[in-house]
């Protein structure tokens, strides 16, 4: 299992048409490196690459928007 999730703090640009995917990212977030539908189909996925530490995230669907205060 993945060690560590993803820093929400500073979140990284994703393509569009990965919007309301599941994806994994490399050990250190700059490359994604799998997606899949669901969480379990990722995973599958990410243990057949072999990734090392892979950072694994929920992309929000493309309309969905982030609104906060900090």
């Amino acid at each position: 299992m993945p060690r560590r999730i993803a820093d929400l703090s500073c979140p990284t640009a994703v393509p569009v048409e990965l919007a309301g995917k599941w994806v994994a990212w490399n050990a250190d977030h700059t490359r994604v490196v799998a997606h899949a539908e669901t969480l379990q189909q990722l995973w599958q996925v990410v243990r057949e690459m072999q990734v090392v530490d892979p950072v694994l995230e929920k992309v929000p669907r493309a309309d969905v928007r982030f609104v906060g205060v900090r």
